[in-house]
Protein backbone atom coordinates (compact mmCIF):
# COMPACT_ATOMS: atom_id res chain seq x y z
CA UNK A 1 0.00 0.00 0.00
CA UNK A 2 1.22 3.50 -0.87
CA UNK A 3 1.14 6.24 1.77
CA UNK A 4 1.08 9.96 0.86
CA UNK A 5 2.60 12.22 3.50
CA UNK A 6 3.37 15.85 2.80
CA UNK A 7 2.27 19.27 4.00
CA UNK A 8 2.94 20.66 0.53
CA UNK A 9 -0.64 21.11 -0.65
CA UNK A 10 0.19 21.44 -4.37
CA UNK A 11 2.35 18.32 -4.35
CA UNK A 12 -0.25 16.39 -2.35
CA UNK A 13 -2.97 17.41 -4.82
CA UNK A 14 -0.87 16.33 -7.83
CA UNK A 15 0.06 12.97 -6.28
CA UNK A 16 -3.50 12.15 -5.22
CA UNK A 17 -4.93 13.14 -8.62
CA UNK A 18 -2.43 10.87 -10.39
CA UNK A 19 -3.12 7.95 -8.03
CA UNK A 20 -6.88 8.32 -8.43
CA UNK A 21 -6.61 8.61 -12.21
CA UNK A 22 -4.72 5.32 -12.31
CA UNK A 23 -7.08 3.78 -9.72
CA UNK A 24 -4.20 2.95 -7.36
CA UNK A 25 -5.20 2.57 -3.70
CA UNK A 26 -3.38 4.79 -1.21
CA UNK A 27 -3.60 6.15 2.34
CA UNK A 28 -3.21 9.81 3.33
CA UNK A 29 -0.88 10.11 6.33
CA UNK A 30 0.01 12.83 8.83
CA UNK A 31 3.24 13.62 10.68
CA UNK A 32 1.38 13.43 14.00
CA UNK A 33 0.24 9.81 13.63
CA UNK A 34 2.20 6.55 13.41
CA UNK A 35 2.58 4.92 9.99
CA UNK A 36 0.09 2.04 9.65
CA UNK A 37 1.57 -1.48 9.44
CA UNK A 38 0.20 -2.04 5.91
CA UNK A 39 2.14 0.85 4.32
CA UNK A 40 4.91 -0.37 2.01
CA UNK A 41 6.21 2.93 0.66
CA UNK A 42 5.66 6.62 1.45
CA UNK A 43 5.59 9.43 -1.11
CA UNK A 44 6.64 12.79 0.31
CA UNK A 45 8.55 15.91 -0.73
CA UNK A 46 12.35 16.13 -0.89
CA UNK A 47 12.30 18.77 1.86
CA UNK A 48 10.29 16.53 4.21
CA UNK A 49 12.01 13.19 3.62
CA UNK A 50 14.39 13.73 6.57
CA UNK A 51 11.40 13.89 8.91
CA UNK A 52 10.46 10.30 8.13
CA UNK A 53 11.95 7.30 9.89
CA UNK A 54 10.76 4.77 7.32
CA UNK A 55 12.60 2.26 5.12
CA UNK A 56 11.04 3.13 1.76
CA UNK A 57 10.53 6.82 1.07
CA UNK A 58 10.02 8.22 -2.44
CA UNK A 59 10.03 11.88 -3.46
CA UNK A 60 9.83 13.68 -6.84
CA UNK A 61 13.08 13.98 -8.76
CA UNK A 62 13.89 16.88 -11.05
CA UNK A 63 12.06 16.64 -14.38
CA UNK A 64 10.06 13.61 -13.26
CA UNK A 65 6.36 13.35 -14.08
CA UNK A 66 3.77 12.24 -11.52
CA UNK A 67 3.32 8.97 -13.40
CA UNK A 68 7.05 8.26 -13.21
CA UNK A 69 7.01 9.05 -9.50
CA UNK A 70 4.14 6.62 -8.95
CA UNK A 71 5.87 3.96 -11.05
CA UNK A 72 8.89 4.20 -8.75
CA UNK A 73 6.68 3.98 -5.69
CA UNK A 74 4.92 0.90 -7.01
CA UNK A 75 8.19 -0.89 -7.72
CA UNK A 76 9.68 0.18 -4.40
CA UNK A 77 6.66 -1.23 -2.58
CA UNK A 78 7.59 -4.79 -3.43
CA UNK A 79 11.07 -6.23 -3.87
CA UNK A 80 11.54 -8.55 -6.88
CA UNK A 81 12.79 -11.42 -4.73
CA UNK A 82 9.59 -11.32 -2.67
CA UNK A 83 7.27 -11.27 -5.66
CA UNK A 84 5.93 -14.44 -7.20
CA UNK A 85 4.64 -12.50 -10.16
CA UNK A 86 7.34 -9.89 -10.71
CA UNK A 87 8.11 -10.31 -14.43
CA UNK A 88 7.41 -7.12 -16.36
CA UNK A 89 5.85 -7.46 -19.83
CA UNK A 90 5.85 -4.39 -22.07
CA UNK A 91 3.76 -4.54 -25.24
CA UNK A 92 4.12 -2.04 -28.09
CA UNK A 93 1.75 -1.62 -31.03
CA UNK A 94 4.03 0.15 -33.53
CA UNK A 95 2.89 3.04 -35.67
CA UNK A 96 2.96 6.83 -35.79
CA UNK A 97 1.28 6.90 -32.33
CA UNK A 98 2.40 3.64 -30.68
CA UNK A 99 0.18 1.95 -28.14
CA UNK A 100 1.99 0.83 -24.97
CA UNK A 101 0.77 -1.65 -22.36
CA UNK A 102 2.66 -2.80 -19.27
CA UNK A 103 1.85 -5.88 -17.21
CA UNK A 104 3.36 -7.06 -13.95
CA UNK A 105 2.85 -10.79 -14.21
CA UNK A 106 -0.65 -11.08 -15.64
CA UNK A 107 -1.94 -7.89 -14.00
CA UNK A 108 -2.29 -4.74 -16.11
CA UNK A 109 0.03 -2.10 -14.66
CA UNK A 110 -0.46 0.75 -17.11
CA UNK A 111 -1.36 1.46 -20.74
CA UNK A 112 -1.55 4.52 -22.95
CA UNK A 113 -0.90 5.86 -26.47
CA UNK A 114 2.36 7.71 -27.13
CA UNK A 115 2.36 10.80 -29.32
CA UNK A 116 5.25 9.50 -31.43
CA UNK A 117 7.73 6.59 -31.70
CA UNK A 118 10.38 8.74 -29.98
CA UNK A 119 8.05 9.49 -27.08
CA UNK A 120 7.43 5.74 -26.75
CA UNK A 121 11.17 5.08 -26.61
CA UNK A 122 11.76 7.86 -24.08
CA UNK A 123 9.04 6.48 -21.84
CA UNK A 124 10.31 2.90 -21.97
CA UNK A 125 13.91 3.94 -21.28
CA UNK A 126 12.72 5.88 -18.22
CA UNK A 127 10.44 3.05 -17.12
CA UNK A 128 13.23 0.46 -17.33
CA UNK A 129 15.29 2.54 -14.90
CA UNK A 130 12.46 2.34 -12.38
CA UNK A 131 12.07 -1.44 -12.55
CA UNK A 132 15.69 -2.51 -12.26
CA UNK A 133 16.00 -5.98 -10.74
CA UNK A 134 12.81 -7.23 -12.34
CA UNK A 135 12.89 -9.60 -15.29
CA UNK A 136 11.60 -7.53 -18.20
CA UNK A 137 10.40 -8.70 -21.62
CA UNK A 138 9.54 -6.15 -24.32
CA UNK A 139 7.25 -7.33 -27.12
CA UNK A 140 6.44 -5.34 -30.25
CA UNK A 141 3.96 -6.12 -33.01
CA UNK A 142 5.29 -7.07 -36.43
CA UNK A 143 3.43 -4.33 -38.33
CA UNK A 144 4.68 -0.89 -39.47
CA UNK A 145 8.06 -2.39 -40.42
CA UNK A 146 10.25 0.71 -40.40
CA UNK A 147 8.78 2.23 -37.24
CA UNK A 148 8.99 -1.19 -35.60
CA UNK A 149 12.62 -1.67 -36.62
CA UNK A 150 13.59 1.82 -35.43
CA UNK A 151 12.01 1.16 -32.05
CA UNK A 152 13.59 -2.29 -31.78
CA UNK A 153 17.06 -0.97 -32.65
CA UNK A 154 16.88 1.71 -29.98
CA UNK A 155 15.52 -0.74 -27.40
CA UNK A 156 18.36 -3.19 -28.02
CA UNK A 157 20.72 -0.57 -26.58
CA UNK A 158 18.91 -0.56 -23.23
CA UNK A 159 17.02 -3.87 -22.95
CA UNK A 160 18.26 -7.46 -22.91
CA UNK A 161 15.08 -9.17 -24.14
CA UNK A 162 13.05 -7.83 -27.08
CA UNK A 163 10.61 -9.96 -29.08
CA UNK A 164 8.62 -9.41 -32.28
CA UNK A 165 5.06 -10.75 -32.07
CA UNK A 166 2.86 -11.80 -34.99
CA UNK A 167 -0.06 -9.41 -34.52
CA UNK A 168 -2.41 -11.47 -36.68
CA UNK A 169 -2.75 -13.91 -33.79
CA UNK A 170 -3.28 -11.29 -31.08
CA UNK A 171 -6.01 -8.81 -32.01
CA UNK A 172 -9.29 -9.29 -33.94
CA UNK A 173 -9.26 -7.48 -37.32
CA UNK A 174 -12.15 -5.27 -36.19
CA UNK A 175 -10.13 -3.92 -33.25
CA UNK A 176 -7.92 -0.92 -34.01
CA UNK A 177 -7.40 0.43 -30.54
CA UNK A 178 -3.64 0.91 -30.12
CA UNK A 179 -3.75 0.30 -26.37
CA UNK A 180 -5.83 -2.88 -26.64
CA UNK A 181 -3.55 -4.14 -29.39
CA UNK A 182 -0.51 -3.39 -27.21
CA UNK A 183 -2.09 -5.35 -24.34
CA UNK A 184 -2.60 -8.39 -26.54
CA UNK A 185 0.95 -8.11 -27.85
CA UNK A 186 2.39 -7.90 -24.32
CA UNK A 187 0.75 -11.20 -23.37
CA UNK A 188 1.73 -13.09 -26.54
CA UNK A 189 5.18 -14.74 -26.80
CA UNK A 190 7.13 -13.73 -29.89
CA UNK A 191 10.49 -14.32 -31.55
CA UNK A 192 13.47 -12.84 -29.71
CA UNK A 193 15.51 -10.25 -31.63
CA UNK A 194 19.25 -10.98 -31.47
CA UNK A 195 20.65 -8.21 -33.68
CA UNK A 196 19.67 -4.81 -35.04
CA UNK A 197 17.22 -4.67 -37.95
CA UNK A 198 17.28 -2.90 -41.31
CA UNK A 199 15.76 0.57 -41.48
CA UNK A 200 16.38 1.02 -45.21
CA UNK A 201 13.07 2.03 -46.85
CA UNK A 202 11.68 -0.20 -49.59
CA UNK A 203 10.34 1.16 -52.89
CA UNK A 204 6.75 0.29 -52.00
CA UNK A 205 7.03 2.05 -48.65
CA UNK A 206 8.41 5.18 -50.32
CA UNK A 207 5.55 5.26 -52.84
CA UNK A 208 3.01 4.80 -50.07
CA UNK A 209 4.39 7.82 -48.18
CA UNK A 210 4.28 9.85 -51.39
CA UNK A 211 0.65 8.79 -51.85
CA UNK A 212 -0.15 9.86 -48.28
CA UNK A 213 1.56 13.21 -48.88
CA UNK A 214 -0.82 13.90 -51.79
CA UNK A 215 -3.80 13.09 -49.57
CA UNK A 216 -2.50 15.20 -46.67
CA UNK A 217 -1.64 18.24 -48.80
CA UNK A 218 -4.27 17.95 -51.57
CA UNK A 219 -1.75 19.14 -54.17
CA UNK A 220 1.82 18.09 -53.28
CA UNK A 221 3.73 14.87 -53.82
CA UNK A 222 6.94 14.85 -51.80
CA UNK A 223 10.16 13.61 -53.38
CA UNK A 224 11.60 10.15 -52.77
CA UNK A 225 14.35 11.65 -50.64
CA UNK A 226 11.86 13.42 -48.42
CA UNK A 227 9.72 10.28 -48.26
CA UNK A 228 12.77 8.35 -47.04
CA UNK A 229 13.34 10.92 -44.30
CA UNK A 230 9.73 10.56 -43.20
CA UNK A 231 10.09 6.78 -43.11
CA UNK A 232 13.29 6.89 -41.09
CA UNK A 233 11.86 9.41 -38.63
CA UNK A 234 14.16 12.31 -39.55
CA UNK A 235 11.18 14.59 -40.29
CA UNK A 236 7.40 14.30 -40.06
CA UNK A 237 4.96 14.45 -42.97
CA UNK A 238 3.98 18.07 -42.33
CA UNK A 239 7.59 19.21 -42.46
CA UNK A 240 8.24 17.16 -45.60
CA UNK A 241 5.28 18.77 -47.38
CA UNK A 242 6.49 22.25 -46.36
CA UNK A 243 9.96 21.48 -47.71
CA UNK A 244 8.52 20.18 -50.98
CA UNK A 245 6.41 23.31 -51.41
CA UNK A 246 9.47 25.44 -50.78
CA UNK A 247 11.40 23.91 -53.67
Amino acid sequence: MIGVLTSNFVLYHDIVNALQRREIPFVSLTFNSPVPFNIDVIITSEEEKSRLDFQRVIFPEQGESMDELIDRALFASQSPENSENSRILIGIDPGSTPGIAIFRGDILFRRFTAESPQEAINFIVSFLKNCKGHETVIRIGHGARLVRNRIVNMLLDVASHVEIVDETSTTPPSTRDDMLAASAIALTPGKKVVSKLSIEPKEGEIKDVQRKSRIASNDVTISKELAKKVLTGEIDMKKAIEKQRGK
